[in-house]
């Protein structure tokens, strides 16, 4: 099970490096319009605070976890 949660933390970071260097193209490419560039930021920065709701949810449930089977 522990194995099968870093394979997935693994896995999930370089999802995380292709979607960042596939963003700093679209930001590169959106450089003459400002509209276009800023829609690319805003989801860039919803990505980023759903990442971290997700990884303060996964820190919540390890600690109930390490509580309930201490």
């Amino acid at each position: 099970m522990v194995l099968e949660l870093f394979s997935t933390i693994a896995l999930d970071g370089v999802g995380a490096k292709a979607k960042k260097n596939s963003d700093k193209k679209k930001l590169k490419d959106a450089e003459g319009d400002p509209e276009k560039y800023n829609k690319i930021v805003e989801n860039i920065e919803q990505r980023k605070k759903n990442g971290d709701k997700f990884f303060l949810y996964l820190c919540g449930i390890f600690l109930v976890l390490l509580i309930a089977f201490y």
